[in-house]
């Protein structure tokens, strides 16, 4: 009998709206897409094989400007001996090439080779098509607002040393801010005492609420194997920020739950949020880091990033009751909070159920908290219209 999940603390539960809503978990969302995106075509319909995600970041540094190895690993936030160890996979998959350091015989530079160099021609090409889809979606001037604001925090913090042609996809950068965002709430987080995290570990802590995470849904959404995510779990299983625990619908499956120090991560992690915004809010134009966040928060929400995953880890354990509260007699709130406590005992979901969950999160995230309550509440109490004949 799997035990249940622990009970927030008012403090962490407080940090549950914001934990789930903000500019760093849209920009982590839309640059694994985008990722993905790039990689699936350039494999499948531009004859690139070998490719990982995580060669993206690295290909990118590679052709702004060669640096030695050990800047390259400060700029990808890995050890030099990490560093070491990507570029040897991206050597073998012909991408890179190592060529003398002119400053440190001793060291060598990574270079692109002339197949990479039409990986980044092929990439840049498909980058342009994606720009075009997130400009359908939010507005010309929008999109390019965002770009701009992109371009400008790249610069700002010194990511990357920007090209001066304005026609290159700024799209492109989205990767790269959102690695420093990782980096800098992991580095923020550890201030606050939640030592050992890993770069890793982000593929997992920030996907998993109240009702936890199926690994199986978390190895699909990073285009990684189950192994790799059960390795990660069992990092963070040992430091004791999740337990892993068998998953009712799967006998081969694992469910991953927040422990009371996971929660702890949460309270800290909303903080650091806090700094994270307040850095870079500093170094725009007044108002221009919250139209950039109302951009990202669109271009997220319209291509239903990680929604099948956070419609189970928080549909399900906050709409019913917010529901509850909005409807407007004793016997309608009885039945929803009756669906909210089975959730909250564990009990299994059918998957007819999942689905309304899933339709559930989509719904709130298109009406808000209120209208979608309300929403609840008129089908509770409203009956069916009879079928047609």
């Amino acid at each position: 009998m799997p035990k249940p999940s622990p009970v927030p603390s008012p403090a962490a539960a407080r940090s549950w709206p914001r934990y789930r809503d903000n500019l760093a978990r849209h920009l982590i969302g839309l640059a694994r897409d985008l990722q993905l995106r790039l990689m699936r075509h350039l494999q499948d319909e531009r004859d690139h094989p070998g490719l990982r995600p995580s060669f993206g970041l690295l290909i990118a540094l590679a052709a702004q400007a060669p640096r030695p190895l050990s800047r390259l690993a400060r700029a990808l936030a890995i050890s030099p001996q990490a560093a070491s160890q990507l570029v040897a996979l991206a050597e073998r998959a012909g991408y890179v090439a190592r060529i003398p350091d002119p400053d440190d015989r001793r060291a060598c530079r990574p270079v692109l080779t002339p197949q990479g160099e039409r990986l980044v021609a092929d990439g840049v090409a498909f980058l342009h098509e994606i720009e075009a889809d997130h400009a359908r979606r939010v507005g010309e001037s929008a999109y390019h607002a965002f770009t701009t604001t992109l371009a400008r925090l790249v610069r700002s913090l010194d990511l990357l040393p920007l090209p001066s042609d304005p026609r290159r996809a700024r799209a492109g950068l989205l990767p790269i801010l959102a690695a420093h965002a990782e980096r800098e709430l992991m580095r923020s987080t550890g201030r606050r005492g939640h030592a050992g995290l890993k770069l890793s570990h982000g593929q997992i802590l920030p996907l998993v609420g109240p009702a936890g995470v199926r690994l199986r849904e978390l190895a699909e959404l990073h285009g990684v194997s189950r192994q790799a995510i059960s390795a990660t779990a069992r990092d963070l299983e040992t430091l004791g920020y999740v337990r892993r625990q068998p998953d009712a619908q799967d006998r081969r499956g694992v469910v991953v739950r927040l422990t009371d120090q996971g929660m702890r991560l949460i309270a800290d992690s909303v903080e650091a949020l806090d700094d994270l915004e307040r850095d870079w809010s500093a170094r725009l134009a007044p108002n221009a880091l919250r139209d950039f966040a109302d951009v990202a928060r669109a271009l997220y929400r319209a291509q239903g990033l990680e929604a099948e995953i956070l419609s189970d880890a928080f549909g399900r354990a906050e709409l019913p009751t917010e529901a509850a509260d909005q409807a407007p007699n004793p016997a309608a709130r009885g039945r929803v909070r009756a669906a909210s406590d089975a959730g909250a005992r564990g009990e299994t979901p059918s998957a007819a159920r999942e689905d309304l969950a899933r339709l559930a999160a989509r719904l709130r995230d298109r009406l808000g908290d209120r209208d979608a309550a309300r929403l609840a509440a008129h089908l509770v109490t409203q009956p069916a219209d009879p079928p047609s004949p």
